[in-house]
């Protein structure tokens, strides 16, 4: 092989016809070899051009200007360039505009709701599962770093890719492994234990688009099978594949990003991944890793593709109908910024000409070493006096054309100044910004609906492929959830990780983007109907109890009274509540999971009764402090619905007012007073009384 991307000897004409699954079918390992070396060079020939364009327009990110006849970079900041000679003048605006762009849409931070289809006990409890998951995976992987990465990517070359796949070698030690090692026994030596020392995880990696070949489709959700290209060491391939063909002598020529040249590589070899989706005729998906000597692995049921796609995510940046790559807005304003550069250079150049002053003298008028600078005489024949001329370098209308051409450039790039805190002229109201602020964002509608099912996308193969590979006896899941939220395992299953149906990921709640906007819409809906919900809800909703200094005890009781329904659905034990629970909480939550049709016509009978048990005894538990409590009493009289069933002992529990009004009628009597006030005590009521019995007598 002469060169990583150039394959003379395949064309497109020359891909075998005969499809991947009649390859397959046959069962011939050399034959599979061949197809996956043939198609995945081709693929390759075919990109040189896309390739190229994508490598030029990373020269022109970074500010580096492209000789096509040297066919070599030359960088403006090079030692090796003549100071004499006037180089040319970049104003690296695409860099700028890039900058601009990535962060406008970073602004908007990568966020999934997780919600069940259905209203199914084990839905809801798994779907909060699924929530810890994610958030788990994408705080291992820094998500936020890899989607800025993406975007950039995209600006550049047209498109960006990230690979969601499975990584053995990650995670935390497999259990069986510690217990082993614990035990004493030889872990270093048992093959078997080796292969489980982690339990592995996730992996999310962001890729060159020049090492990603799709299947050529006119679409990219029409694409079959995609192949990634990487670069190992000879020796390494060796320790890790032995026994396997792998050609010592391979050498090539591959681009190097960090120098923007091609480099010679000696002693490694390309490494070609395949993964083909799971299709009609390949209902099981397919995986393969290969040298062009020979096959390494082979996966006829790759679990990491039991989600059904290729295990990949793209960014675009524009999309052309027909065209299945991505294409660059580079490729449109890159002429702008060529003419922008040489409108520079001229600039530079006419003030470097004419920016001093020159004396205009006959020959021999005067010593020019007197003058300190013979840059700056022109001599001539003739009998004219010396005078010295000062020239304009540069008419205003050249600058007003050079304005005028970075305006073009962010109109059609579709970032403007105001992205960069560059105040339009006149505007100071902060209404007006925020107006014009909102009007580039809705310029950029389309960019954030592309970032908005990016994100999604990346939630859903995630989360499918952790439920391929997640067991409950890895030890992982209580690390993840918490110790806090135990309770929420049992009800977990990891099929409800790869299955779409079951789990519907949503980026937006339908709220503003901060943090504090959120609270304050949630804060303008409480004043409007502060009746709407508890005020315990109102607080989760807020989400302050996951701020650990603002739990409450309320926060804590509507939790566990969640838990309990679900346990009491799902058919599990549950113990009786005791004296410290809140019990009006537990009543609230009891009553709202019997409203529903499905507990009143679908739950197994022997639930129903255990739920129906549940509440009985919670509402005799109540009653017995009510007798204790006046201020409990008085909230139980708010209750609309309670008690839900006959208990014998039952007393109709009085309001705040009711008691106040009895214990006020004792003492204006002069009776002994047998109640008390919520809040008070009978002394407290006492005193209160001589002391308007004494301001009106002193009156």
């Amino acid at each position: 092989m002469d060169s990583f991307d150039d394959f003379n000897e395949y064309t497109n004409s020359e891909v075998q016809e005969k499809p991947f699954f009649k390859v397959l079918k046959s069962g011939k390992k050399e034959e599979l070899k061949d197809w996956l070396c043939s198609v995945s060079q081709a693929l390759m020939s075919e990109s040189e051009e896309r390739a190229r364009v994508q490598r030029e327009n990373l020269m022109l990110y970074r500010g580096v200007t492209f000789d096509k006849k040297m066919e070599r970079s030359i960088d403006r900041d090079r030692n090796i360039r003549k100071l004499s000679k006037m180089q040319k003048f970049v104003v690296n605006h695409l860099y700028d505009l890039t900058e601009t762009k990535v962060s406008q849409m970073n602004r908007i931070k990568p966020a999934v709701e997780v919600m069940p289809v259905n209203d199914e006990w084990q839905d809801r409890a798994s779907a909060k599962v699924v929530k810890f998951i994610n958030d788990h995976l994408w705080r291992e992987n820094e998500i936020d770093n890899k989607r800025i990465e993406m975007h950039r990517q995209a600006r550049i070359f047209g498109e960006s890719f990230m690979f969601i796949t499975w990584n053995q070698e990650k995670g935390d030690l497999h259990p069986a492994y510690v217990q082993a090692r614990d035990a004493g026994l030889d872990v270093e030596k048992d093959k078997k234990l080796q292969k489980l020392k982690t339990v592995g995880d996730v992996e999310y990696s962001v890729e060159m688009p020049w090492r990603v070949f799709l299947q050529r489709k006119e679409k990219f959700c029409d694409s079959e099978y995609v192949f990634r290209v990487s670069i190992k060491p000879t020796e390494e391939l060796k320790e890790e594949y032995k026994g396997k063909n792998i050609d010592d002598n391979e050498e090539f020529y591959t681009f190097d990003a960090d120098n923007l040249t091609e480099s010679f590589i000696e002693k490694h070899n390309i490494v070609v991944e395949f993964w083909h989706k799971k299709t009609k005729y390949v209902p099981n998906g397919y995986y393969a890793k290969f040298v062009m000597s020979d096959l390494l692995e082979t996966n006829e049921n790759p679990k990491e593709l039991m989600h059904g796609r290729l295990p990949i995510v793209r960014l675009t940046d524009l999309d052309v109908p027909g065209v299945l790559n991505g294409v660059s807005r580079y490729e449109t304003i890159a002429s702008i910024q060529g003419m922008h550069n040489n409108l520079s250079t001229l600039i530079a150049k006419n003030i470097y000409l004419t920016a001093h002053a020159k004396w205009v003298m006959p020959r021999g008028a005067a010593k020019i070493e007197q003058l300190g600078n013979d840059s700056t005489v022109i001599q001539y024949q003739g009998p004219v006096p010396p005078q010295m001329i000062q020239a304009t370098p540069n008419t205003p209308e050249v600058y007003q054309f050079r304005n005028q051409l970075k305006e073009e450039m962010q109109v059609i790039y579709g970032s403007h100044g105001i992205s960069r805190g560059e105040v339009p002229k006149g505007i100071t109201a902060a209404s007006a910004l925020q107006f014009l602020n909102e009007l580039e964002n809705e310029r950029a509608t389309s960019d954030i609906a592309k970032d908005s099912f990016l994100i999604k996308d990346i939630a859903k193969i995630g989360i499918a492929v952790a439920g391929a590979f997640y067991e409950v006896e890895d030890g992982r899941m209580v690390r993840i959830v918490g110790e806090n939220n135990k309770f929420l395992i049992r009800h977990f299953d990891t099929a409800h990780l790869h299955k779409p149906y079951d789990i519907r990921f949503d980026n937006s709640t339908g709220l503003p983007e901060t943090k504090s906007a959120k609270i304050q819409r949630i804060l303008d809906a409480m004043q409007r109907n502060p009746n709407m919900v508890t005020p315990e809800r109102w607080e989760t909703l807020l989400e302050l109890a996951d701020t650990e200094k603002l739990s409450t005890l309320a926060t804590e009781a509507v939790k566990a009274a969640d838990s309990i329904v679900e346990d009491i659905m799902a058919g599990r034990e549950v113990a009786p509540l005791e004296d410290w629970h809140d019990l009006i909480i537990h009543w609230e939550a009891y009553v709202k999971s019997m409203q529903g049709r499905a507990f009143n016509e679908e739950a197994d009978p022997a639930i129903r009764s255990k739920m129906k048990d549940h509440l009985f005894w919670t509402e005799e538990a109540m009653l017995d402090k009510a007798k204790k409590n006046p201020e409990f009493q008085a909230k139980l009289a708010m209750l609309t619905l309670f008690p839900v069933f006959h208990h014998t002992n039952f007393e109709v529990p009085m309001s705040r007012e009711h008691q106040m009004a009895m214990v006020q009628g004792q003492t204006n009597r002069g009776a002994d007073v047998t109640g008390m006030i919520p809040g008070t005590s009978p002394q407290e009521m006492q005193e209160e009384q001589f002391a308007k019995e004494k301001l009106r007598r002193g009156k």
